[in-house]
This record gives structure tokens, C-alpha cells and sequence, in this order.
């Protein structure tokens, strides 16, 4: 761990039967559950990333990196996975909350604690990575960082380095068209947003690729993706990506509103509990053809 890491990062506390980061409520950054349930949950959202870019861990051109930053770990998957595929690479891993990966880690894999609205730079060294991947971090990010993040991660690539970005568009929409205001996941998505806006960019998963334009990035390549929710394609990789993201989705509207809808709009836990689990049902219905959107950026 890095000189940043104090024992406030660890600290935990019981919000609503969930587990939280004691330091991100206090400075309501990420106010996202860090306990075993929302673990599974990154574990089973990586696996399907996974098997969605057909095992590819990046997609920038760079033959063997070297020189690695992950800006938000999760539960480290990502992270691990390089390590222990590029053996000659240094790989450093960055989170607001430093989970404790297996005690069998890499030699090469280092983990810290860092708060991603704080500058990188000088602590991360400038023009020094080969790759820096970020990966739904979204909610996390104030919005008046959004721009300063984007800059601090390209001034730390090397010449020929690569950003690697992933982000969803937490709105559930519908291929079918026939997902109404009416519907619970609509209403999820609306107090998601409304909840979320004063601090952080909802948005940001749909509009990121202008965002680095504006922030005077160039070269910005975008592949956009509607993954299913439950396993109505037709496609056969896309329906297994669908039923997979059926339970990943289930989880997360859990996890994503339990903090901002109570703390925000005064709801009661058991009032968050009865609207998800109506949105669970919701999402199993193949009529609706639900999907959530996710751009995977690189420049």
C-alpha cells in the first residue's frame, strides 16, 4: 500500500443492513456499499466484460505493457488478471476503498488507496504508463472533475500509451419501446438521476467521448454497447451476456440507490427494497427488451 493509505480508508460502517466505506460517506464520494454482496457483484460484472470482448483484458494496440494503472479496482479482478498475464509488467492498482485482493497476489500487482478527485499527478508519475484503464467510475467523480481527470490521465502516458475507459448510462431503457414512466425501473432511473445530479454526472456514461473532446483530447475512438438485461436476444452471445447481466442489474439497483434515495429523498429502506424488487420483476420480462448502455472509450 501506498504512503496514502491511513486507516480511515478501512474503516467501515452499517448504513441500512449494507456495509460502507466509512470515509466515502463522510465525504459522499462513491456512497456505494463495499461489503461481500456488492463484491459478487463486480466479480460477476467483470466475468461478463470478459466474455462480452472475447477474453480481451484492452483493446488499445500495444503489443506487451509495461507499465500499468488502474484507476478504481473494484475487487481487483482486472487488476489480477493483468499481473498475472503480463509477468514483466508493473501493474499498480488504485481505489477510494483498498479491498484486500488474495494473499497470493502477483509480485508485480500493487494496490493503493486513492481518492480519483484528487489530482494523479506528481504521486502518479507523468509520462510514465503504457496503459491506464478506469472502469465505472462514474458515480464516484464530481462533476467538476470530470475534466481535470480526464487531462491528469493522459498527461500520465508515455509516448504511444493508451487510455482504456469504460462507463455505463445508468437509465434502463427499452428496445421494445413499451417501458413506460409508469414502470419501477423507470422510476428507478429517475431518482437515480435526480438524487445523483447535484454532485455527480449521471450522464457521463452517454456523453464521456465529448466530454474529452471538450477537455481538448483527440484521436477519441468510441465502440457504444446495449447490453440486455435478461436474455431476450436473439444473438446467442448476447442472450448469454443478458441473462448473465440479469443478476448483475438485479444486485446493483440494490446497491446504487440504498444511499442516495434514503440520505436524498427521505425514503425509507424498506421503500428502496419494494421499489427494486418491482423493478426485478420488471427486468425479467422479455416484452420489455430492457438494456443499459455502456461506452468503452480509448485515446
Amino acid at each position: 500500500m501506498s504512503e496514502a493509505v491511513s486507516g480511515e480508508f478501512y474503516e467501515v460502517v452499517d448504513l441500512h443492513d449494507r456495509e460502507f466505506q466509512k470515509f466515502s460517506l463522510q465525504h459522499q464520494i462513491y456512497c456505494v456499499p463495499v461489503d461481500d454482496e456488492e463484491g459478487d457483484r463486480l466479480e460477476s460484472q467483470h466475468d461478463i466484460l470478459r466474455y462480452l470482448f472475447d477474453g480481451r483484458l484492452f483493446f488499445p494496440p500495444i503489443s506487451y505493457p509495461t507499465k500499468v494503472l488502474e484507476c478504481g479496482y473494484g475487487r481487483g479482478n482486472w487488476a489480477l488478471e493483468m499481473a498475472q498475464t503480463y509477468t514483466q509488467s508493473e501493474v499498480t492498482a488504485i481505489d477510494l476503498y483498498p479491498a484486500e485482493l488474495p494473499d497470493d497476489q502477483p509480485d508485480n500487482l500493487e494496490c493503493e488507496a486513492w481518492d480519483l478527485n484528487q489530482t494523479l499527478t506528481p504521486t502518479y508519475a507523468p509520462n510514465y504508463y503504457d496503459l491506464v484503464h478506469s472502469r465505472f467510475v462514474g458515480p464516484g467523480i464530481k462533476k467538476d472533475r470530470w475534466r481535470g481527470y480526464l487531462r491528469d490521465m493522459a498527461r500520465l502516458l508515455k509516448r504511444g500509451g493508451w487510455v482504456q475507459m469504460t462507463e455505463f448510462y445508468y437509465i434502463i431503457q427499452s428496445d421494445s419501446g413499451m417501458l413506460t414512466d409508469e414502470h419501477a425501473l423507470t422510476q428507478w432511473s429517475n431518482g437515480y438521476r435526480y438524487t445523483m445530479e447535484s454532485d455527480t454526472d449521471p450522464r457521463a456514461g452517454r456523453n464521456l467521448g465529448q466530454m474529452m473532446r471538450n477537455a481538448g483530447l483527440v484521436d477519441v475512438q468510441e465502440i457504444a454497447y446495449r447490453l440486455p438485461i435478461g436474455g431476450w436476444s436473439t444473438d446467442p452471445k448476447m442472450q448469454y451476456v443478458g441473462q448473465q447481466n440479469l443478476r448483475n442489474i438485479g444486485t446493483m439497483l440494490d446497491s446504487l440507490a440504498i444511499w442516495p434515495f434514503t440520505e436524498r429523498m427521505g425514503w425509507t429502506k424498506e421503500q428502496v427494497a419494494a421499489l427494486s424488487e418491482k423493478a426485478r420483476e420488471e427486468a425479467a420480462d422479455p416484452r420489455l427488451k430492457l438494456y443499459i448502455p455502456m461506452l468503452v472509450l480509448q485515446f
